[in-house]
This record gives structure tokens, sequence and C-alpha cells, in this order.
């Protein structure tokens, strides 16, 4: 098994959302995640890239989103994405009131709630101007 890292530079916006997708897939397969996991991994690496797309670039501000992946054993992948917009730490975000309808339910913050819950482990840092999520992701998970 390859326990190679590998990486993807795109443009932070929401077309490039696909490849993303596509990209950690690759990962997925060379991890030997099950089918049936998937989608919960494109819908972790789907608010993350998303995030960065909406808000780490203000205005008509232009900016990358790089996804790195590696297999880090059978069934366990981790995946970083990163990105050189405005500062912000996910693990800071409130959890929202889930007693709460929808209707008076504010906006923000059930995705990364979402993150928070289906990843293995989740780990923010900010280096040298990047902000860095990483999460693990497991078949067991």
């Amino acid at each position: 098994m390859s326990r190679a890292v590998r990486s993807l530079t795109i443009a932070a916006k929401p077309a490039s959302l696909s490849l993303v997708i596509e990209f950690v897939r690759k990962g997925a397969l060379e991890a030997n995640l099950p089918e049936e996991r998937l989608g919960e991994l494109d819908l972790l690496v789907d608010e993350l890239v998303m995030n960065v797309c909406a808000h780490a670039y203000p205005g008509d501000s232009l900016g990358d989103v790089t996804v790195t992946y590696s297999v880090l054993a059978p069934g366990e992948l981790s995946v970083e994405v990163a990105d050189q917009g405005v500062e912000f730490n996910p693990l800071k975000a409130e959890t929202p009131d889930l007693t709460l309808g929808l209707e008076a339910r504010p906006v923000g913050g059930l995705g990364i709630h979402l993150v928070k819950t289906l990843a293995k482990s989740l780990i923010y840092r900010r280096e040298q101007g990047w902000n860095r999520v990483t999460f693990g992701f497991s078949a067991r998970s």
C-alpha cells in the first residue's frame, strides 16, 4: 500500500468541488474504504472546501485551496484542506442548537457540526499564513 502524500491545488470556487471530491475518492480507494462510507467522506470534503470558497477570500479576491491526502493504514485516510485566506478555526465554531426548529435556527454552523461529528479526528492549525484543517476518516468511524 502506498503511503505517499498526494496534493491537489485548485481555484477556490464552487465549480472546483467535483474535481476535489474525485481526487479525495482516489485516496479512499487507496485506503480500501467501504463504498457505503464514501457519501460521508464527500460531505466532509464538500463542507470544508465550500467554506473556503465562500469565506476565505472575501469580496472579489481570488485564491486557491490545496487538498492533500495520505493513506495511514488500510481503512485509514487523512485529508487536509488548506488555504491562505482569512483566518478561521472551525473548532471554535459554536455548536448549533439542534433542539430548535429549522425556522428558529440561525443560518450557519450546521456544516461544521457535521464535520466534527463525522470525522474520526479534526485538527486546525494556522501556519505561516495558511489555514490547515486536517481530518481523519476511517472505515470504522
